[in-house]
């Protein structure tokens, strides 16, 4: 059933380039490179089938109750992983392997309340066909909290890797507290055949299919009705939320300036998104996604590469979607913003003007980014809903444009209603807009930021300056700029044609080499040892063009451009 309320539910996590986020180093699990590493069936926890059919039933009275449809469940494991997992002797390390399987799902995660990596240990997770591998997970994931939780893997199996060397003698935690189990098929997904290409030189470019389908009538973001909006695109996130002990949801926020301009990383987004989450504690495990959108236009290219953040702090929020609230929560991320995921902050007006030009930039189902045109100008309510009034709420109507005729999802709650300008000027809170809906009915609805202002301006504008119009910053990041200066690298030749020699200086920790192309996808990735001073590269197979050669030890990172030809 077509929601009113726009969330949609999964569970996924990502890596991130900062020292208490979550990060990944791209590396290929250690069991991989061992002959006859075998997992073995007293070795694999066998977790409960949830009730299908009765999930299904809950959606559909929940979505007549405007509540939020589901497509993933949590169920509880509650078990150590080191109490259950196969131990592997090796020379110089223990190898430590887990199995989880609960059949008939779509993609499985985990979750864990209870997590420190020591230094120089890593960890997996990955599945059984090995076409979907995340890690290494190091120390640089540890949080205060000691919260955690991974990305999913496509398959109802996944299994866990843990490796310590020897000499490490402090001790791991690893609880597994719940999987995440999908239910609902809307990952339309052919399994990605791609683990690393230093390791499978057959896949540099594998037969990527479609990834996560919206609807198809909607607008990719990097198509031409988003030419105006390039900066702003860039504040718009994904998010996801567990949202109680059974189930976790996708919401859609935007990164938000404040008046102070000191890159504080607010995300705003809607009430409702965390309308039943029972325990603040989930907000330790709340995941953010930048950039998650395609390269071009109403293509069909891989996945876009996943940049994340996990964790916020809630600073404050209305759940009432009804008259008189308009449905908003402020987020704080508990990190900093990384400079290579060159994010935007965007500005917002309080103006009550009824705006012509605005577009609504989002993730309909969890899709990548995509942009709604709005015809006309907005209205303050055009429908007698019962739900919305204008003293909160705007309403839109969603027009054709060349490229399609953008409207909004499960999943599209909270994104962002943009004036011509690229200032935010509401938050959405539902409606009925559809592709198959007529164009009359593809209609939507956004809380007023005029009026949720007042309720954020202690944090948005903290020496009260009271701005009607306030401009958006950008992170202005140059990807050839150092992020860490006691730690560099250079290049040569550059341009090169065939061999390519990373010099690098003062690597106090070991760390992890990788080539990413344009879109930030690793291509190569290799480590490298404490000391280690060059680096040579064969780049001969590479397809000509521009590349960034990425230096990672430690949650900090080198970044430099090279141009084959």
């Amino acid at each position: 059933m077509k929601k009113q309320i726009l969330s949609i539910f999964a569970l996924i996590i990502v890596f991130a380039s900062n020292t208490t986020a979550q990060i990944s180093t791209q590396q290929q699990p250690r069991s991989f490179k061992i002959d006859n590493v075998q997992i073995h069936t007293n070795n694999t926890i066998i977790a409960p089938v949830p009730d299908i059919e009765m999930l299904l039933k809950e959606e559909e009275q929940k979505a007549n109750r405007f509540k939020p449809n589901s497509c993933a469940v949590l169920i509880p494991i509650k078990e150590n992983f080191f109490d259950r997992a196969e131990k592997i002797s090796l020379p110089d390390a223990n190898l430590y392997i887990l199995s989880i399987k609960s059949e008939g799902a779509f993609a499985l995660n985990f979750y864990s309340n209870d997590f420190y990596i020591p230094n120089d240990c890593e960890l997996y997770v990955w599945n059984p066909d090995k076409s979907k591998c995340l890690g290494a997970f190091t120390s640089d994931n540890n949080s205060n909290d000691g919260y955690f939780a991974t990305d999913y893997v496509y398959d109802d199996e996944m299994i866990i890797e843990y490796y310590q060397p020897k000499n490490v003698k402090e001790t791991a935690k690893l609880s597994i507290d719940k999987i995440g189990y999908f239910y609902n098929e809307i990952i339309n997904i052919e399994k990605e055949n791609f683990v690393l290409d230093e390791y499978n030189s057959n896949t540099l470019n594998p037969p990527y299919k479609g990834y996560r389908d919206s609807e198809s009538c909607n607008v990719d973001i990097n198509c031409s009705e988003g030419n105006n909006f390039r900066d702003v695109q860039r504040s718009v996130v994904r998010i996801l939320i567990p949202l109680n002990e059974y189930r976790s949801g996708w919401c859609t926020g935007t990164l938000i300036n404040n008046t102070n301009k000191d890159y504080t990383p607010y995300i705003i987004s809607a009430g409702h998104c965390i309308e039943d989450v029972s325990n603040t504690g989930y907000f330790a495990q709340t995941i953010f996604y930048f950039n998650y959108e395609k390269s071009g236009c109403n293509n069909n290219e891989k996945e876009p590469a996943r940049s994340s953040l996990v964790g916020a702090d809630l600073l404050t929020h209305d759940k009432k979607y009804g008259v008189g609230s308009s449905d908003y929560l402020l987020f704080r991320l508990k990190n900093s913003i990384p400079q290579s995921y060159n994010a935007y902050w965007a500005g917002w007006s309080r103006s009550e003007e009824l705006f012509k030009g605005c577009v609504g930039i989002h993730h309909p189902s969890g899709d990548a980014k995509k942009i709604s045109t709005v015809d006309g100008a907005i209205q303050e309510i055009g429908y007698d809903v019962g739900v919305w009034d204008y003293d909160t709420h705007r309403m839109v109507r969603w027009k054709k444009t060349t490229n399609g005729h953008g409207v909004t999802e499960g999943g599209s709650s909270g994104s962002g209603l943009f004036n011509i300008d690229g200032l935010l000027i509401g938050t959405l809170s539902g409606g009925i807009s559809s592709c198959s809906a007529s164009d009359y009915d593809k209609v939507d609805w956004y809380g007023r930021f005029d009026v949720t202002y007042e309720k954020l301006r202690q944090w948005l504008d903290p020496n009260s300056l009271y701005y009607i119009d306030f401009e958006g910053i950008d992170s202005k990041v140059d990807l050839e700029e150092v992020a860490n200066m006691e730690m560099n690298l250079s290049l040569f030749p550059n341009p090169l044609y065939d061999k390519l020699t990373v010099y690098i200086n003062n690597l106090n920790d070991n760390g992890v080499v990788s080539i990413l192309d344009i879109l930030g996808h690793s291509i190569f990735s290799d480590k490298i040892t404490k000391g280690t001073n060059s680096l040579e590269i064969d780049m001969t197979n590479f397809a000509n063009g521009t590349y960034f050669v990425r230096l990672y030890s430690k949650g900090k990172s080198v970044i430099k451009k090279v141009v084959k030809q």
